[in-house]
């Protein structure tokens, strides 16, 4: 039986840590018998990438192993609000795609990406060859920015619109076997760096080598995993764990058969024991602790093999995990009388459990550092970081008298008095990032989870309508109003919970009128933020103990369960009063698992793991919503609609590095437009009209060049005679902003450029910059750029109504924005052929002229 890996490695993109992905994969992988097959740089292109997979697939047979992995960025295309329905009648769908090295020789009639559909089709092909077949990928479609700077997403912050669909038609008319995909079904095994709407990230790791948070998480609980018999499952709740932590809004899954061993396709029998062996006298051994999730204060009972529950009649010793290091844990035994030796098989079923304490770096000295070293040791969710802990929850910075904890974005609180009342804040504000964190890994074990079908949708609330966002990456602004849909479509009653994990840490109830559970009847729906039928939302506000800088992660946390629950503990930070005391007390003795679980995150200290016999099962859902919260007022809306908006994802505009460079001088030219129906205007005459933004000017006024061509008498299929109409030429400062509108002409209707001239004024811009003065010095680049999507917003939207009132309705065909580390956009674009946009076709190129 041999063992295959493809390692593909495609450093596209300003993508830096994709050698290091290979390399560390390479080895790890060999150490565990793989032959390895590298694809990187000039081998890593579409055609290579093809070939290699389907020498792989040549070579395999039953009972092979073969695992597939890729590294580099993804891509998706998603239909305009323009594209009609496919000939089938099917709504066209998302494309995505990965990225082999030689993407930017694509055409219109040749994309060198390779398509999600291609891929499942060559997976099937593989699994035909056999079953045991891994495909692992880091990289994700959905480009969003994160909320430390270091972190670079896996994904194409902007696509050229190229004609993916007819690409992929082409080819299943040229073979692709498409009629496999049915028959996928559960077979292989899928590891995804995040779902479809999310980013995925590099960083530097702790050596400082830029490397996929997603395979650096992987190679370490590999590592941990060792010979123990361990389930993809189990593997991926471990790189959840790791991820999670570094990055919230990226969370990978495992899909398929992910109760298959690794690189078996034997499935493993679910079970709670774990392997236990005997060293000597009252020590033994505990294989694979931290991956899964085994610490110190553990406790097991030792049962002869082949037992399936804890039997105190057959109970041969009790384990006590006194440290977890590396991939075992050490335990101390206590035997039972007759016991004195933990016989070959036996296994250690858990009785309870250790709260999980998060590492806390505090690299200070002195006697406030040794202090809160001390607390930290003694908080029941905390610890200190020790040298083996690459992921923190936080580091604790000393400055003078006063100490600060910080992370990747910077601080997260204001100084802390060097004091005993300030160690009590610092292990307050840690307590409550630590339960936040805890939750957010929150999720029912096999038997708990809920099978009823529900809906949960959330979005901003604007002029009383409801404009949906994305469950993930989304960009909010203090002072957003936000409303939450929940929608009961099951045939049972079911209760709904929903937690705000804000950016202190701080959980707060937000169905608190109902604390044990928001009642909705089948096929029913409630939306928080809604009054006697008037959507108006919540407004969304920066927590004042948090310094305004950087966007920071928060979430929703919707819990659906099948019958009301206690939930309300999680809102408190620990026993306040004799009346919490006996409330917790009665839950951890009484409560359902999910109750006990919550008060387990808010108490820490021990938990009860194995279910008493006759409590009730009550089962749940957990569903989360991830977003950025920015402390900037949102910047000024676009009004005008473009039938093609190539805008990168706002927080990728938003949150996006604006370095400080020198200005680049660029020529921008409109090259070719044609006319495919003039069927608004029958044959009248045309105008185009493009409009340029940039930065650069006095203060906040944002630097604007306006168009104007003019054409008579247009047909249909008429391609203009533009003669690389140049639009604008000088220099680009910061961010370079297009816009392109067609017109019909109308008699002594004057250019854009003077209408602007007449009509914009800097009053405007200083007003839409006071909002932001008083967060310029905490946050200026985040400032910065809030003020200039807001500035270039006021220019286009001007534009629009100026151009609506002299000539009538114009059509916006074309609208994109260029930032600075993306040189501005430098280029043909499209790189071949012409961009379609319902009737008109165009090109334009960015030329620098320096």
């Amino acid at each position: 039986m041999a063992r295959r890996a493809l390692l593909i490695g495609s450093a596209t993109g300003g993508l830096t840590g994709v050698a290091r992905d290979i390399e560390s994969m390479g080895e790890l992988l060999d150490g565990r018998g793989f032959e390895i097959r590298e694809l990187t740089g000039a081998n890593a292109t579409r055609a290579g990438i093809l070939d290699g997979y389907e020498k792989l697939i040549a070579d395999c047979a039953s009972p092979d192993t073969a695992f597939v992995y890729y590294s580099g960025h993804g891509g998706i295309v998603r239909p305009l609000a323009t594209d009609a329905a496919t000939p089938a009648g099917d709504i066209p769908r998302d494309l995505q795609f990965i990225v082999p090295t030689d993407i930017e020789a694509s055409t219109p009639a040749d994309f060198l990406g390779i398509l999600d559909t291609e891929l499942a089709v060559l997976l099937a092909r593989l699994l035909e060859r056999t079953e045991n077949a891994v495909v692992m990928l880091d990289c994700c479609h959905a480009a969003h920015m994160a909320r430390d700077p270091q972190l670079r997403p896996r994904a194409l912050p902007r696509l050229s619109y190229l004609d993916l669909a007819d690409n992929l038609e082409r080819r299943r008319k040229a073979g692709l076997q498409v009629d496999l995909l049915p028959a996928l079904g559960n077979r292989g095994v899928r590891l995804v760096a995040c779902a479809p709407e999310q980013s995925a990230y590099e960083y530097p790791n702790r050596d400082g080598v830029t490397a996929g948070i997603f395979t650096e998480a992987f190679r370490a609980a590999l590592s941990e995993a060792g010979t123990a018999p361990v389930t993809w499952s189990t593997l991926m709740r471990r790189i959840r764990d790791r991820t999670l932590t570094l990055a919230p809004e990226q969370r990978p899954e495992v899909e398929g058969n992910s109760a298959r061993l690794l690189f078996e396709v034997e499935t493993a029998e679910r079970t709670d024991a774990v392997p236990i062996a005997w060293v000597a006298g009252t020590r033994a051994s505990i294989p694979g602790a931290a991956l899964l999730g085994i610490g110190a204060g553990d406790r097991f009972a030792v049962m002869p093999a082949g037992a399936v529950r804890v039997d105190d009649a057959t109970t041969i010793a009790v384990a006590t995990v006194a440290a977890a290091r590396g991939a075992a844990a050490e335990a101390i035994l206590e035997f039972r009388p007759g016991h004195a030796a933990v016989p070959i098989g036996a296994q250690a079923h858990p009785l309870s459990a250790a709260a999980r304490r998060r590492p806390v770096a505090s690299g200070g000295t002195g006697p406030f550092a040794e202090r809160l070293r001390a607390a930290l040791a003694a908080a029941p969710t905390l610890r200190p970081a020790g040298p083996d802990d690459g992921v923190l929850l936080a580091d604790v910075e000393f400055t003078g008298d006063a100490a600060v904890i910080r992370d990747a974005a910077g601080p997260l609180t204001r100084p802390v008095p060097a004091d005993d009342a300030g160690i009590g804040q610092l292990v307050t504000m840690l307590g409550r990032l630590a339960r936040s964190a805890t939750l957010r890994e929150l999720a029912p074990a096999p038997d708990e989870v809920l099978d009823e079908e529900f809906g949960v949708e959330w979005g901003r609330v604007v002029d009383g309508a409801a404009v949906p966002m994305t469950p993930s990456g989304a960009l909010v602004h203090a002072g957003d109003a936000v409303y939450v849909r929940l929608r009961n479509d099951s045939d049972r009653r079911l209760y709904f919970f929903v937690f705000d994990l804000g950016v202190s840490g701080v959980i707060d109830l937000l169905t608190q009128d109902d604390p044990s559970g928001l009642r909705i009847d089948p096929g029913r729906e409630y939306v928080l933020g809604a009054r006697d039928g008037v959507l108006e939302g919540s407004a969304v506000s920066w927590p004042a103990a948090v310094p305004a800088g950087a966007a920071r992660p928060e979430a929703l946390l919707v819990l659906v369960t099948a019958a009301r629950q206690e939930l309300a503990v999680l809102q408190q930070e620990g026993i306040t009063d004799a009346g919490s005391a006996k409330r917790f007390e009665e839950i951890r003795r009484d409560g359902s698992a999910l109750e006990r679980a919550l008060a387990d995150i808010v108490l820490g200290g021990e938990r009860e793991v194995a279910r008493a016999r006759g409590r009730p099962v009550v089962r749940y859902a957990a569903q989360r919503v991830e977003f950025l919260l920015s402390p900037l007022p949102r910047p000024t809306p676009e009004v005008a609609t473009f039938l093609v908006d190539e805008r990168p994802e706002r927080s990728i505009r938003l949150l996006g590095a604006r370095d400080a460079a020198p200005a680049t001088p660029v020529a921008i030219r409109l090259r070719e437009l044609v006319v495919h129906r003039n069927r608004a205007w029958g044959g009248s005459d045309i105008r185009v009209d493009a409009l340029i933004v940039t930065g650069g000017g006095d203060g906040d006024v944002p630097v604007y060049r306006a168009g104007t061509a003019r054409f008579g008498n247009v047909r249909d299929g008429d391609r203009l005679p533009l003669d690389n109409l140049l639009v604008y030429h000088g220099p680009a400062v910061g961010y370079l902003d297009l816009a392109w509108w067609v017109s019909r002409d109308r008699t002594a209707s004057r250019a854009l450029g003077d209408l602007l001239a007449e009509r914009l004024n800097a009053a405007e811009f200083t007003a839409a910059a006071a909002q932001l003065a008083g967060l310029a010095v905490a946050a200026p680049q985040a400032a910065a750029a809030v003020a200039a999507v807001g500035a270039a917003a006021i220019v286009v939207n001007t534009a629009y109504r100026l151009l609506s009132e002299a000539v009538g309705d114009s059509i916006g065909i074309y609208r994109t924005s260029f930032l600075a580390g993306e040189d501005f956009g430098i280029g043909r674009h499209p790189r071949d052929g012409l961009l379609r946009a319902q009737d008109f076709s165009y090109s334009y190129e960015i030329v620098g002229v320096g």
